[in-house]
């Protein structure tokens, strides 16, 4: 099996449970044009239940088989998705995301499928909600387990996760760092600047803060809001807006109104039109306690942002204190603040921190150049030479 001289394509099954909105999505919408680059087929097998949110967008763009249950408990898939790679006989089963290496893992044991696996490393779960916080560490532990003893590679999206990953007994020559990346074409009609501008009711003469965010603990909106708080004692022209919804989208709202805020803080909640977003913001902000290879970071560095991040994760990976955004320290009100109040007095600042973010994007950070990288590892992979693992 695999491909190479005699002309064969190399056949990947690409396995997901569930598909919501966020990197791991994206990134498998991105990679699924490896095709384009080399002889690759993808397949992609999406375990979905009725009452479970899903990215539908994504999804279409995966042009996904689904495999629909009634509930977590309905183990029917596990046959139709043993039924599915007798039908496909893939080279290579490809997993993402926590509960994509469990079911492959009960597949294992279940089935035993001889198909060599690999698998994309986003990082460590963060739990969406206080009564989930008891699975991340199991759900850590398992991840490890899987990427040691049942993949042949992984690929991971920042240096911070390999180093993670080594630390927990990786091997090192199993890890292939590459970074996201995402398309390099932004061009978000002329007047979505204004219309928007207008519709959150930001004047010409306001500095416009920004970010696009799931609303969970992990993001770090709280630390955002108090920033934001203490800014305005002393620039008294800034204005903030938080596109997105998740678990906190009621508390943060209530906070909001308590401090006396509403109307210098807009709630857009979610937005299909992000891009468009980008281009009303004047200071992109990303203040997470935790991030491994930032997409939104990246969206901001195409946009041509100005950009305050947390130094946390693969974020200095993308951005460099001083030469493409302003990196401060997770958690610190002070120091977010003060960021804010130096980028919103200092026009020529934010024109050249932008101009280099968006330079180095292209430079490193561009889809072609994600699935370019990505290709020549899955055909590595499938060689006959690497031993399957089980």
């Amino acid at each position: 099996m695999g491909c190479g001289s005699s002309g064969q394509r190399l056949r990947i099954l690409s396995i997901h449970w569930g598909i919501t909105i966020g990197g791991v999505g994206k990134y498998a919408a991105s990679i699924d044009d490896v095709s384009k680059y080399a002889p690759i087929d993808i397949q992609t097998i999406c375990i979905l239940c009725p009452s479970w949110h899903c990215d539908r967008s994504t999804l279409a763009k995966l042009s996904a088989k689904e495999i629909v249950i009634k509930s977590r408990f309905d183990f029917s898939w596990v046959w139709q998705l043993s039924r599915e790679i007798e039908r496909i006989k893939p080279n290579l089963i490809m997993t993402h995301g926590f509960n994509g290496h469990f079911i492959t893992m009960v597949m294992d044991i279940i089935c035993r499928h001889p198909v060599k696996k690999i698998c994309s490393y986003h990082g460590q779960y963060h739990a969406p909600k206080k009564n989930r916080k008891s699975f991340e560490k199991p759900f850590d532990l398992m991840t490890e387990y899987f990427i040691r003893h049942r993949v042949v590679s992984v690929v991971s999206v920042a240096e911070y996760c390999k180093e993670y990953l080594v630390q927990r007994r990786v091997n090192p020559d199993k890890i292939k760092v590459i970074h996201n990346g995402i398309d390099d074409l932004f061009v978000p009609p002329k007047k979505a600047r204004r219309q928007l501008r207008d519709e959150w009711g930001v004047k010409d003469d306001e500095i416009l803060l920004g970010v696009a965010s799931r609303l969970d603990p992990v993001k770090g909106i709280s630390h955002l809001i108090s920033a934001f708080e203490q800014a305005i004692r002393h620039i008294n022209n800034l204005r903030l807006v938080i596109a997105g919804t998740g678990t906190l989208n009621n508390t943060l709202k209530r906070r909001v109104d308590e401090i006396g805020l509403s109307r210098r803080i807009v709630f857009a909640g979610f937005r299909s039109d992000v891009n468009d977003c980008l281009s009303a913001f004047d200071i992109f902000v990303l203040p997470s306690l935790a991030e491994y290879h930032s997409i939104a970071l990246l969206e901001a560095m195409r946009a041509k942002k100005a950009i305050i991040a947390t130094n946390v994760g693969g974020n200095s990976e993308s951005v460099r204190h001083e030469r493409e955004a302003i990196l401060i320290p997770p958690a610190n009100t002070d120091s977010l603040a003060k960021a804010i109040e130096r980028l919103s007095t200092n026009p020529t600042m934010r024109t050249k921190l932008a101009t280099a973010a968006y330079k180095r994007f292209q430079q490193e950070f561009t889809t072609e150049q994600m699935v370019h990288r990505t290709a020549d590892w899955i055909l590595r992979c499938g060689s006959p030479l690497t031993p399957i693992r089980n």
